[in-house]
């Protein structure tokens, strides 16, 4: 944790406990997040990530930079990282989603992993909102996620049920046509 995000959880819990309603805290907290497609800049961070994420990633599937830089070189994958600010300071990076096309009009989440020091916030449903925005946009029809349960991730265990994913066999399937827009107070 760099000062700076260690500073401001400082003063992130003392906050919280002015407000008696959720809703109300997080829209004081004035959460703004940026999205880019994995670049020559944010590779390594997304690369060094993917190494040591563990509680809140659901298939902690590895990857090295020239794997990463093969996936933004493919028409295959869609790459996404997550930056998060609030009132208290800069988050920085602190999600990341790689998407697997599949032969039919499915988008498969090969990775989702986030920095748990912004759970709580609603960064989850954020996040599905834009890739079902992205997948509608680009005419896939479904996204399909996969748990991979270890000893360190049990955290994220109901992840895709708690956002409205169906189990189908091992994996867990959105279909877009039923999606609406989940509640998030970040922009």
């Amino acid at each position: 944790m760099t000062e700076e995000s260690y500073s401001s959880s400082q003063n992130y819990q003392p906050t919280q406990k002015k407000y008696t309603n959720e809703n109300d805290f997080l829209k004081s907290l004035e959460m703004v997040s940026d999205i880019e497609a994995f670049n020559n800049f944010n590779i390594p961070r997304v690369a060094q990530l993917s190494q040591r994420s563990n509680q809140f990633n659901l298939r902690t599937i590895r990857y090295a930079e020239n794997d990463i830089n093969k996936m933004i070189n493919s028409e295959n994958y869609f790459t996404f990282t997550f930056n998060l600010k609030d009132k208290f300071g800069d988050h920085g990076l602190i999600c990341v989603i790689i998407l697997n096309k599949q032969i039919n009009s499915t988008l498969f989440i090969d990775t989702w992993f986030m920095s748990c020091r912004v759970l709580k916030r609603g960064m989850e449903r954020f996040v599905l909102n834009h890739l079902v925005s992205y997948a509608k946009n680009n005419n896939f029809k479904f996204l399909e996620g996969e748990y991979i349960e270890t000893p360190k991730n049990k955290l994220v265990k109901d992840h895709y049920s708690g956002l409205g994913f169906e189990k189908k066999y091992n994996n867990w399937i959105l279909n877009l046509s039923d999606f609406s827009k989940l509640e998030t107070y970040i922009k």
